[in-house]
């Protein structure tokens, strides 16, 4: 039972860091000069801030480059998440994956989005 308990707060505490901000010196620099700090301002980066050209310099099939996905396993530690974007090269896919991962996390902590 105790085993238990403690893997749930281990799953919670996960969702919570990808939820959250991360440290000032972990934060994303697009080549377009937009910083994200957290998965939320990635989903609206992806949907509103950059344009296709934007996206395929962070994520494309010509050496594998998927800068999210390794910023997602280095800072936020999801590595379920990074392997599941790691060979998606088509940003409404990409975004759709991001948006699943992001209602389980908030789902499972109760976390309410902050207004963007």
């Amino acid at each position: 039972k105790t085993y238990y308990i403690d893997m749930r707060e281990e799953v919670i505490n996960k969702y919570k860091k990808l939820l959250s901000d991360c440290y000032p010196s972990e934060a994303f620099w697009t080549n377009k000069g937009i910083i994200l700090r957290n998965i939320y301002e990635l989903v609206n980066c992806l949907e509103f801030g950059t344009d296709e050209h934007c996206f395929r310099y962070h994520v494309n099939t010509d050496n594998g480059k998927n800068d999210f996905a390794l910023w997602i396993r280095a800072v936020f530690k999801d590595d379920e998440l990074a392997d599941r974007l790691q060979k998606v090269y088509d940003r409404k896919k990409y975004l759709k994956i991001i948006k699943q991962k992001v209602k389980e996390a908030e789902s499972n902590t109760n976390f309410v989005a902050p207004i963007q």
